[in-house]
Parts: structure tokens; sequence; C-alpha cells
């Protein structure tokens, strides 16, 4: 009996140690399929959030807040490649719950070549760093073989460094982000005029549409400016079409300098120039409109040879108004308005009538 006793015994004792293994062996294997769920659930809410929109300041945002949140960092900046300089500038950032813009970024900028950041771009490869805060990533932004920037990650909110399964990971992560942004890029340079950089006409004839639908369906205010920079053809003659260059470059800035990040400057065709104006009414309209014909009549334009140059500009106001059957019917309004300001004698404004 002891004997057979001691024999099973020894057989349990025999079979514990590979028990023991087969068990690890699954532990292992559970808890890499949960980290692949983890990244896959990561990748997919990436993706779903910038399938959304073309727009590249839209895109840049939605980057920001998704990937802090999915990563679950205290602080991401982009940096977009700029190979002639041969700098990389930070264009968005997210540190806690502050999102800054390139604006109050511009200070920031790093060497394309011989930082950390340019070397991650040229290996094409994330690069982790371990430090007390919890350790920082840079993930090269490549698209199609484009270099296009460096994804910054830093200091995990548990204090944990990155671990070097997240580079995968990661890698995966700057392929989808890089795609987002070249294809905004894409469609940015699609609807964007060459010499001004404001939308083009087909850009505003599909935002017309679209919030002309919105004011119909929803009873929502929007108006439309249209401007038409006094006595072009002749100031062009006179002093050259690379100063009328010039000219159309400053005044579109101009605009876009005075306007809200909602509202959009367009160019209309030749020197004319259009800005649609979101939850915006008649009375708000004209209020902008002579703020502008104020601004440009008193800023100081440059010419090509840096002389000083005065420009002014007339411009007519319309507001949505449900007489109007189609876009095209307010915009004759506004063009009708434009008209009046030019037969009036010119710098000046005023507003469709709707009777």
């Amino acid at each position: 009996m002891m004997s057979a006793m001691s024999h099973e015994q020894g057989k349990a004792t025999e079979h514990t140690p590979s028990a023991q293994g087969d068990f690890e062996v699954l532990y292992r294997q559970n808890a890499q399929l949960i980290r692949q769920i983890e990244h896959l659930s990561t990748l997919r809410e990436i993706g779903l959030a910038l399938s959304g929109t073309l727009d590249l300041n839209e895109t840049l945002e939605i980057i920001a807040h998704v990937v802090q949140g999915a990563l679950d960092v205290q602080r991401l900046t982009i940096y977009e490649a700029q190979q002639q300089e041969g700098r990389l500038r930070p264009i968005i950032a997210k540190y806690g719950r502050d999102l800054i813009t390139r604006e109050r970024l511009v200070e920031d900028s790093l060497p394309l070549y011989g930082s950390p950041l340019g070397d991650t771009l040229d290996r094409g490869k994330v690069q982790l760093e371990d430090h007390n805060e919890g350790g920082d990533a840079l993930i090269p932004l490549i698209a199609k073989n484009e270099p296009l920037g460096v994804l910054h990650l830093e200091n995990r909110k548990d204090g944990l460094p990155f671990a070097h399964e997240d580079a995968e990971l990661f890698q995966q992560i700057g392929t989808q982000i890089a795609m987002a942004i070249h294809n905004a890029q894409l469609y940015a340079m699609a609807v964007t005029d060459g010499l001004t950089k404001l939308f083009v006409r087909r850009y505003f004839d599909l935002r017309m549409e679209e919030e002309f639908a919105q004011a119909q369906r929803y009873d929502r205010n929007f108006s439309l400016l249209l401007f038409d920079i006094d006595h072009f053809k002749l100031f062009n003659d006179t002093h050259g079409h690379q100063t009328g260059d010039a000219v159309l470059i400053q005044f579109a800035q101009l605009l876009e300098s005075k306007t809200r990040n909602s509202d959009i400057c367009c160019r209309y065709g030749g020197e004319e120039m259009t800005i649609i104006l979101p939850e915006t009414d008649l009375e708000e309209a004209v209020q902008l409109a002579e703020k502008l014909c104020t601004t440009i009549r008193g800023h100081k334009f440059k010419g090509v040879s840096g002389n000083t140059l005065s420009v002014s500009t007339s411009i007519g106001v319309a507001c949505y108004h449900p007489d109007f059957d189609s876009p095209d019917q307010m915009v004759e309004a506004a063009d009708q308005a434009l008209y009046r300001a030019k037969e009036a004698g010119r710098d000046r404004v005023e507003s469709a009538t709707q009777e």
C-alpha cells in the first residue's frame, strides 16, 4: 500500500511542473490576446474619429483629442516637417485639457536634422525614451513614403514608462494618422486658391448649399459678404501684375485675420472675394463689413518693390431670408448690393433689401 501511494505521489509530483508551465503559457497567451484587442480597439476608435472630416484643422484637433484620450498620456504634440526650411514646426498640441494651435507654438520649432525627432523621422521607426516622469514616445508620420512629421507623446498618466510592446501599436497609429493628414492636405490643395490661400469658387458653392439647407431646415441665420477691390484693373495696369498679386494676397490675409475660424473666406473670382458667415444676422454682418472696409482703407499694402499702396473695397451684404428660393438668389442679392456700393462711389458697404 505504501509503495502504491508513493508511486501515485511521484506521478503527481512529476506532472505538477508541466501543469504549471502550461498555465503560464496560457496566461501569457491570454494577456497577449487582451493586449491585441485593446490595440485594435484603439486603432478603430482613432480611425472612426478621423473618417468624419477632410478639413486639416479639424483632423489635427481630432487627433489631439482622441489619441491623448486613447493612449492616456498627459502631453501630445504634432510636428510638421518643413524640408526647405530644415525645421520641424509644431502645428498642434494637447497639454492636459489645453488644446494649443499652431499660432501659439511658433517659437517651439526644432531642427529637422540632428534632433531626436528628426532622427526618428529619418529612421522611420518609433523611438521610446524613459525618464522619471513616465517616458516619451516619438512616432514618425510617413504617408506613401513621404515624411510628414513626428507625433510626440509625453508622460503616461499612470506614471509608468512606455513598454516595448507599445511600439508596434504606435507605429500603426503613426501610419493611420499620417494618411489622415495626407488626405486632408490633398483635399486642402484641391479646394484652396493657389495665390490667396482662400477657398476656391467650387468650395464656396458647396458651402453655400450646405448653409442654405441648414437655414431652411432649422430657421437659422447666416449672411454673405461679397467684396470687390476698387479700381483693381486700373491699379493692376499701373503697378503691374506682380504688385496686383501681392495686393490680392495681403487683402486675403486681412480677411482671414479679422474673421472667426467658423467663417468661410473664399476667392470668388478675379479680385472678388467673399465670406460666408454662419449664425450671423444682417445687422451683425453689416457691422463686420463696415469694420473690414475701414481696416482695408487704413492698411498699408506693400508692392513688390516695397512701396506703400492705398487700397479700398466695396462690399455687398446679404442675409438669408425664407423668400430666397436658392443659394444663387442670395448670392445675386449680395451682388446687387455690391453693384449699388460701387455706383454710390465705392469704398462703402451696401446691404440687400428684402421685399
